[in-house]
């Protein structure tokens, strides 16, 4: 009995000891799978992330700037509206007083109508200084119209060099660059401040960026890459982040200028729909349908201002003739007949009125000659209104992969697109096109 109990007791001694071995290699297995599996997930994460704020912060900054020309080319179609409505209520009240003038000038014919002949020359001198105002319009609306145009390509020239350095710029910030710092023994500082201040290699790239960005000046496809060393396992471990972008284009525009308004009447007349034009949105409208017919009465104001200046010269020839006339009647008189009681200041009359006429005539002459010297260096129908995008999307593409040797270890590569697809891990929202009408971009992440 002695000895059973002694084997029950002393038998099975030392297994558990067995048991314990084999659950701390797995439990070292375990811990050696979880670190380097979540050490190989958190870049994963970094990178996907980098990518991410990469592409966000790309496209904002093209948002940005897309916004910023549809804005300009509001001021565009503003000066449009602007030439149009001025260039109708112009040409109608210039048309009104030409056939007035004719009924006046034709009225000086009457003996004594001296208030008739006054009002010619100042008709005359009205329609002249109203012509050199149209001319004046014409030159100011398509100065005004090229420096916009201008504006708009200034910042359309930015496009591609903003969307790309932005892009950059948080993707690396977000890539989550682990380099270690020098150690302080060997980094030559005195004290815990000044060792703060030193530079690792990836401040020192990050505070270069925007040089290095500056002087590459591919847009089209743009690979950067930042590589360090990490030897704080004992084994020298090469580190490289590779950042490619593809950035937002510059936006190919058709300048739509005044002569092709009418061709565009429909789409223009759409777009003034969804616009508050107040109580001017018919006349607008209105200006847009018959814009060619706006071309061809400024062309007809130069030359019916010429032709005036004939008929003033014809009336001013008519004038002188019947002045002379009645003063030859006058010389004729004597003091036994009274012809000289009207034919003189008859005579008189009419002689000054030719020469209001000849004056008024050239007057004329010389403002048609001048508006055709403005009209040919500035017809009205090169005044620049619409900068017209002849593309629907503005894509942009950010491509972040990390690698490490000697173990030769990928975090994987992501490239994102926006505006958004389908199969896009982040993107931006992109609400309407940029011309017309005026483009709202929404930069709100959706992720």
């Amino acid at each position: 009995m002695n000895l059973l109990f002694y084997k029950m007791r002393t038998g099975k001694r030392g297994q558990i000891v067995a048991i314990l071995t084999v659950a701390l290699v797995i439990f070292i297995i375990a811990a050696f799978l979880v670190v380097n599996l979540g050490k190989n997930k958190i870049q994963d994460v970094r990178t996907s992330n980098s990518v991410q704020a990469g592409v966000l912060a790309g496209g904002s900054a093209a948002c940005i700037l897309l916004n910023s020309m549809a804005n300009v080319n509001d001021s565009m179609i503003l000066n449009f509206v602007g030439f149009t409505l001025m260039a109708q209520v112009t040409l109608v009240s210039w048309m009104v007083d030409y056939a007035l003038l004719i009924a006046t000038a034709a009225s000086t014919l009457v003996i004594g109508n001296e208030v008739a002949g006054l009002n010619t020359v100042t008709g005359v001198t009205g329609l002249c200084l109203t012509t050199a105002s149209l001319a004046l319009m014409i030159d100011g609306a398509t100065k005004l119209g090229n420096e916009i145009y201008d504006m708009i390509e200034e910042l359309n020239d930015k496009l591609p060099k903003n969307s790309r350095d932005s892009a950059r710029q948080y993707a690396f910030s977000n890539a989550g660059v682990d380099e270690p710092r020098i150690p302080f023994s060997k980094s030559g500082a005195t004290d815990a401040k000044s060792y703060s201040l030193l530079e690792t290699e990836f401040d020192k790239f990050m505070r270069l960026l925007p040089t290095t960005n500056k002087a590459d000046v591919d847009y089209d496809t743009s690979l950067i890459e930042f590589a360090w060393d990490d030897s704080r396992t004992g084994h020298v471990i090469n580190n490289k982040i590779s950042v490619t972008v593809t950035p937002v284009q510059k936006v190919p525009f058709r300048l739509l200028k005044f002569s092709e308004v009418a061709d565009e009447n429909d789409t223009i007349n759409a777009y003034l729909d969804t616009q508050d034009l107040t109580g001017l949105g018919g006349l607008i409208k209105f200006g847009v349908t018959i814009a060619d017919v706006i071309i061809g009465l400024i062309w007809s104001t130069a030359a019916l201002i010429g032709a005036l200046a004939i008929v003033l010269g014809v009336f001013a020839g008519i004038e002188y003739g019947l002045a002379a006339t009645y003063a030859a009647t006058c010389a004729s008189c004597s003091w036994f007949f009274c012809a000289c009681c009207w034919a003189c200041p008859i005579a008189a009359y009419y002689t000054s009125v030719a020469i209001w006429m000849t004056a008024a005539a050239a007057e004329a002459a010389a403002a048609s000659i001048a508006f055709f010297i403005v009209y040919d260096a500035t017809p009205p129908g090169d005044i620049p209104c619409f900068a017209w995008e002849t593309r629907a999307e503005h894509p942009l593409s950010a491509e972040v992969s990390r690698t490490t040797t000697p173990s030769s270890v990928n975090y994987g590569i992501y490239t994102t697109d926006w505006p958004v697809h389908s199969a896009s891990a982040s993107g931006i929202v992109k609400d309407g096109s940029i011309f017309p009408p005026k483009a709202e971009f929404d930069i709100i992440p959706n992720f």
